[in-house]
């Protein structure tokens, strides 16, 4: 399972750390997409394929977002340190320049610019209250 969050910094060559616990999940080979918040969204290959059996039974009139993450997915490898080089593309479209900080959300991994994960974080506390209504019933 993918839970935590850790900080790290690109080097210049546009490549993260994958956190070890993480690539244990993972494996040496993932999928990197646009999330659909301002992040790229990492996978394993299993992983992977279950969003693309989700997206295939949408239906036409979603296609722009099946275009939008399908279009943006690419095979990355880690090397042996861990890292994994981001596409210029993608990095472009999260905001991810230099800080980031990468995220583990059960089944993927989402790799944010440090201060939009910031700002994304106040917002969602300040909203507590309204999203705990929201998961009626969730025991945490």
């Amino acid at each position: 399972m993918l839970r935590g969050e850790y900080e790290y910094a690109l080097d210049d060559k546009g490549r993260v750390v994958i956190p070890t616990r993480f690539r244990r999940v993972l494996g040496d080979q993932v999928v990197a997409a646009r999330g659909l918040d301002p992040c790229v969204s990492i996978y394993s290959p299993e992983g992977w394929a279950r969003v693309e059996e989700e997206l295939v039974q949408l239906s036409t009139g979603k296609r722009d977002i099946v275009r939008v993450i399908l279009a943006s997915a690419v095979d990355l490898e880690l090397d042996r340190q861990g890292r994994v080089t981001l596409p210029a593309r993608l990095r472009q479209y999260a905001g991810i320049d230099r800080d980031v900080v990468v995220v583990g959300l059960i089944r993927r991994v989402e790799i944010w610019n440090r201060s939009a994960w910031a700002a994304y974080i106040e917002r969602a506390q300040k909203a507590a209250l309204q999203i705990a209504e929201q998961v009626e019933g969730l025991r945490l």
